[in-house]
């Protein structure tokens, strides 16, 4: 799942035009007949249900619309992306089916449709993907991910002296049980009333007496909630996310972006090509978040 939507990387590409880039699908397995793509009220030449991604470019080539230079299309027998070129790339029209003599199959027909969503979405799976890397090794969590929360389920933690007691990534008041260590071989654990505790709104858990024990050993806590990183991403994930599948729609160019991620402090240096200083701070205090108070 992309941290941000193509209605959110749009805000940030608004000179990006819908039908710059158009899907042609021949549907239904047809065995035979031909199709006759449209073009602003004009029927181009027919096409046979095979047809290469070069003849339709040249039956489109052909409209006066579209011209000669207007369009690319590339692709293979049943389907083909077609690509407005010149000015027809930020003001291109939709093409339409004129016409439809396919024959053989189950219902054959053509279907049109923008193709220019799917690079952006690929764009946006490529920068999701680079700050999926950054977050895993920043909070040395390999599993890390925003997406739907866990139901219910147990963490052990270790207490300490303080009031309020920090535990993983968890939906903020779905807390519903905190027990202490009462036997250790086996390890059992004991509940503590509902009144000794309170999910403090931050998502830290305060004891008025603190969590310490009296033995050298910090005792251990068994939580009950709902662990994850929350359904959907922050704010700040969605505008980097979108920042970078900007620079990745602009360059076209995945080889720019290289995957190398480290943590400062651990030996590495964090350093994620196409990350600014800003937006690397960013994630980081994203980071800092879940570690202190969870989500």
């Amino acid at each position: 799942m992309a941290y941000a939507t193509i209605d959110q990387l749009r805000l940030y590409l608004p000179q990006v035009a819908d039908l710059g880039s158009q899907r042609i699908t021949v549907t239904g397995a047809p065995s035979g007949g031909t199709f006759t793509l449209g073009y602003e009220g004009v029927s181009a030449s027919a096409l046979a249900y095979n047809a290469t991604a070069t003849q339709v470019q040249t039956a489109l080539r052909a409209m006066t619309a579209i011209g000669v230079n207007g369009v690319s299309v590339r692709g293979s027998p049943g389907s083909y992306v077609a690509t407005f070129q010149g000015t027809l790339a930020t003001d291109a029209g939709p093409l339409t089916l004129a016409a439809n003599g396919l024959t053989g199959g189950t219902s054959p027909s053509v279907t049109i449709a923008s193709a220019t969503d799917e690079t952006l979405q690929l764009c946006l799976d490529n920068a999701t993907d680079m700050v999926r890397k950054t977050m895993r090794a920043l909070l040395a969590d390999p599993s890390f991910d925003y997406g739907a929360l866990t139901s219910a389920t147990t963490t052990i933690v270790r207490g300490h002296s303080g009031q309020y007691l920090t535990i993983g990534a968890h939906e903020i008041g779905s807390v519903t049980a905190v027990a202490y260590e009462s036997g250790s071989n086996p390890s059992s654990f004991t509940p503590l009333a509902s009144t000794e505790w309170d999910e403090e709104a931050d998502g830290r858990i305060y004891r008025a007496i603190g969590w310490a024990a009296s033995g050298a050993t910090p005792p251990r806590y068994q939580v009950t909630a709902n662990y994850g990183y929350g359904a959907t991403a922050p704010d700040a994930i969605v505008q980097i996310t979108a920042e970078l599948a900007v620079n990745i729609w602009r360059t076209r160019d995945r080889g720019g972006f290289t995957d190398t991620v480290g943590v400062s402090g651990q030996g590495q240096t964090v350093h994620v090509a196409g990350l600014t200083n800003l937006q690397r701070q960013v994630l980081i205090a994203e980071r800092d978040s879940m570690i202190t108070i969870g989500v």
